[in-house]
């Protein structure tokens, strides 16, 4: 099945083994288990202009992040604000999008990124017909400004006589239900800025990041590329980009002290879930929380996907893994795949494997 995971186990390798719990199609869980949603799906509420696809929330994740995808049209917009306790990170997925963030102005399209530590005011506006972001939000505190600011929605899309303007009391009703607070004020007037940047900072300051930029590496014939690392969040997550072309099923493998989530961007690929197979296309979800047995393929010539992994504590696994790498697509010449550095170092790293690895490509 494409869509839920109908027999999620649980508790696997000494918790209860064979415990396991059902996830209705199209519903998020209620509880930190595996799960996934297609494309579209989600808890979804007409805000404004557009329309806010809740695929991870504070009860789904143990409190540790939620996940909204935005779809809307131009003009779309959320008015300046901060959160206080609440690390944002914003992905383009289609689209343009207006950003203001702190006291500089962007324009970003189709794979820009941007990281919003707590407390920096920000504001962005749609400004494409077909425009859509995934908002990441870390702890359990701020996603709930869409249900306070909207309505529940059974659409996918916005209508066509969508208004963007969304209340002053509904901005009030948020202010009391979520970490958020709307600052009253319209945003800077400063021509916006198209995104360039290609380097990711050092320590925790809001930032942005052109598409394809990023902290490269290449392991065998995939291409990791860190859009935020453990020191641009203080060790509370990472969001890492992969590519690559179709190959083998990795070995499937668990993780004791963080969670993955797998975002498909293009082209397709297989995920074995605990004791589940799924196919994925562009825009379905994984949720996997620590101690999920999990596996991904890549099915397609090129696939892309995105992923949040909280907190941070793997990113030494791919810094053993790959080398620095100037390249902005996957090699057509893989250099030797070095699992054998990671395997030394398998007590350090948060990897607890299942089967042992294929044979290298």
């Amino acid at each position: 099945m494409r869509h839920t995971l109908a027999a999620l186990v649980v508790a696997v390798l000494g918790l209860s083994r064979g415990a396991q719990a059902q996830t209705p199609q199209g519903k998020l869980p209620g509880t930190s288990v595996p799960y996934s949603i297609r494309n579209g799906e989600g808890e979804r509420y007409l805000v404004g202009g557009m329309v806010a696809a809740r695929i991870a929330r504070g009860e789904d994740t143990q409190e540790l992040f939620e996940a909204t995808v935005l779809t809307g049209g131009r003009g779309a917009n959320l008015p300046l604000h901060t959160h206080a306790r609440s690390h944002e990170a914003l992905f383009v997925l289609d689209g343009e999008v207006e950003l203001w963030l702190g006291q500089e102005h962007y324009l970003l399209i189709r794979g820009d990124y941007a990281s919003i530590p707590e407390g920096t005011p920000h504001a962005f506006t749609m400004r494409s017909h077909r425009t859509q972001l995934i908002s990441w939000t870390l702890g359990g505190e701020a996603g709930a400004l869409y249900p306070a600011l909207g309505q529940p929605y059974a659409g996918y899309v916005q209508p066509p006589d969508a208004h963007p303007e969304i209340r002053k009391e509904l901005l009030k009703q948020a202010e009391a239900r979520a970490d958020v607070q709307f600052k009253g004020k319209a945003p800077g007037k400063s021509p916006a800025q198209r995104v360039r940047n290609g380097t990711v900072p050092n320590k925790k300051v809001p930032y942005v990041l052109a598409a394809g930029e990023g902290q490269r590496l290449v392991a065998g014939d995939q291409l990791f590329s860190f859009l935020g690392d453990s020191s641009t969040s203080d060790g509370k997550f990472l969001v890492v980009m992969t590519e690559g072309p179709a190959g083998k099923m990795i070995p499937a493998h668990y993780h004791e002290k963080h969670t993955e989530t797998f975002l498909c961007l293009d082209g397709s690929m297989t995920m074995r879930v605990n004791n589940e197979t799924l196919t994925l296309a562009p825009g379905d979800f994984v949720h996997a929380p620590a101690r999920t047995i999990h596996a991904y393929q890549l099915t397609s010539h090129y696939t892309r996907m995105v992923g949040l992994l909280t907190p941070g504590v793997f990113e030494p696994f791919f810094r053993t893994l790959g080398d620095p790498y100037a390249g902005y697509v996957y090699p057509q010449t893989p250099p030797p795949f070095r699992f054998d550095r990671v395997l030394s170092k398998l007590n350090e790293l948060d990897l607890k494997l299942v089967e042992p690895p294929a044979s290298p490509r």
